[in-house]
C-alpha cells in the first residue's frame, strides 16, 4: 500500500457507555439517517463513508462498540487498530459523564500510556434534548483537565456530526505524516533491529 493509499483511509473508534447514541452517531456520519429504534450493539459494528476532506477523498471507517463491554474488557489491540478514539456521552445523563475518566484511563492502559499514534477526543452527544444535565462549560473543563478536546453532537439533528468527524480525521492524517516523517529519520540498522508488532483489518 502506497503513503498516499495510507492516509486516503482513516480507521476511527467510538467508544462509551451503552445509549448515549454511538450507533446513531455513526449512522448520522455515514448514511445521514437517525433512527429512533436503533438496538443495542453486540460486539462491533462497522460504518463506512467516503469523505472529501480537504479536498482529498477520504475513507473513513467508523468502529462503533457496544458500551456494555465496559472498560477494560476491550482488547489492546483492538484500541491499537485505531488511529483517532472518540469517547462519548449523553449530555442528559451524570453517570455517562463521570465515566469518561474509566473510558480515558482504559485507552491509556491498552495503549500502554503512548498516545501518540492516536488521536483521541471527548463527545457530548444528544444536546437537542432539553433536559440535559452536563453544562457545556462544566463538560469543556472536565476534558480540558483531562488533556482532551472537546465537541458537542446531536446524532438525532445531525449537528456537528460531519464536523466533528472531519476534525478528527484532519488530526489523524496529520498525525500520520509526523510519525511517518519521525521513522524515516531513524536510521535503517537501527530500526531493522527493532521489534515490529502490526495489527491490521
Amino acid at each position: 500500500m502506497s503513503k498516499k493509499e495510507k492516509n486516503n483511509k482513516c480507521r476511527l473508534l467510538i467508544i462509551g457507555d451503552s445509549k448515549v447514541g454511538k450507533t446513531s452517531f455513526s449512522s448520522m456520519y455515514s448514511k445521514g439517517t437517525f433512527n429512533i429504534n436503533y438496538l443495542s450493539t453486540i460486539g462491533v459494528e462497522l460504518f463506512s463513508k467516503d469523505d472529501i476532506i480537504d479536498n482529498e477523498t477520504i475513507h473513513v471507517e467508523l468502529w462503533d462498540t457496544a458500551g456494555s463491554e465496559k472498560f477494560n474488557s476491550l482488547t489492546a489491540g483492538f484500541f491499537g487498530k485505531a488511529e483517532g478514539i472518540m469517547v462519548m456521552f449523553d449530555v442528559t445523563c451524570q453517570a455517562s459523564f463521570d465515566n469518561i475518566r474509566n473510558w480515558t484511563e482504559s485507552i491509556k492502559t491498552h495503549l500502554s500510556g503512548d498516545l501518540n499514534k492516536n488521536i483521541v477526543i471527548i463527545i457530548g452527544n444528544k444536546i437537542d434534548c432539553v433536559e440535559r444535565e452536563i453544562k457545556t462549560n462544566e463538560a469543556k473543563n472536565y476534558c480540558n483537565e483531562l488533556g482532551f478536546e472537546y465537541f458537542e453532537t446531536s446524532a438525532k439533528t445531525g449537528q456537528n456530526v460531519n464536523s466533528t468527524i472531519k476534525y478528527l480525521v484532519k488530526q489523524v492524517i496529520k498525525n500520520k505524516n509526523i510519525n511517518s516523517y519521525n521513522n524515516n529519520k531513524i536510521p535503517f540498522k537501527q530500526r531493522k533491529n527493532e521489534g515490529c508488532c502490526c495489527i491490521v483489518f
